[in-house]
């Protein structure tokens, strides 16, 4: 792109609902999975100790998925994203 060709600047909003679907969506795309259950959840401070948490399951594994204590595997999951 020359000088003479700036790009316009784009501004995105997104609420939590809209943050936790994309990034369930990416990881369940990433991982295989066609059609999926999920439960996901953002816990801690931003700039603090944010961190996103999503249990992924087929469709079959649902009842497994909604069970899934969110506190108890924050306590135990080491950080384990392919992100660097």
């Amino acid at each position: 792109m020359s000088d003479n060709e700036k790009k316009e600047i784009s501004y995105f909003k997104y609420n939590q609902d809209d943050i936790l679907e994309i990034l369930t969506e990416y990881l369940a795309k990433e991982n295989g999975y066609g059609t999926f259950y999920s439960k996901a959840t953002v816990l801690g401070s931003p700039g603090v100790d944010l961190r996103f948490l999503v249990a992924l399951g087929t469709l079959d594994e649902d009842e497994f998925v909604e069970k899934v204590d969110f506190e108890i595997l924050d306590t135990n999951l080491d950080f384990n994203g392919s992100h660097k």
